[in-house]
């Protein structure tokens, strides 16, 4: 008789798992700071606000989900996830205030 085989979890399966249990949030761009790293020194912390709770989260620019340029300013809103391994970050950054096409190309 052989005995079942363990079933093998990733670390990412079980992380993804949570982020979906915490739920999305919606909040507002507070300020960037640049940290002086990447091409030209363009890379920074941004801060967003939870529209709910108040609470501030922090994100790079990695962390934010878009097509094309991942460009973010102060007060455009955003809906995002919490880290549910460091709290105080936001992951899934995602711009709910994005502009009109044809003011690029007029």
């Amino acid at each position: 008789m052989t005995t079942p085989r363990r079933q093998r979890t990733r670390r990412g399966s079980t992380r993804q798992v949570a982020r979906a249990a915490a739920g999305q949030r919606f909040g507002r761009i507070t300020d960037r700071r640049p940290s002086g790293s990447g091409p030209g020194g363009r890379f920074g912390t941004y801060y967003v606000r939870d529209d709910e709770d108040g609470a501030s989260y922090s994100f790079s620019y990695a962390d934010i989900v878009t097509e094309g340029f991942r460009t973010i300013r102060t007060g455009e809103r955003v809906r995002f996830l919490a880290d549910p391994a460091n709290p105080a970050h936001a992951i899934y950054v995602i711009r709910l205030d994005l502009p009109e096409v044809d003011d690029y190309y007029t």
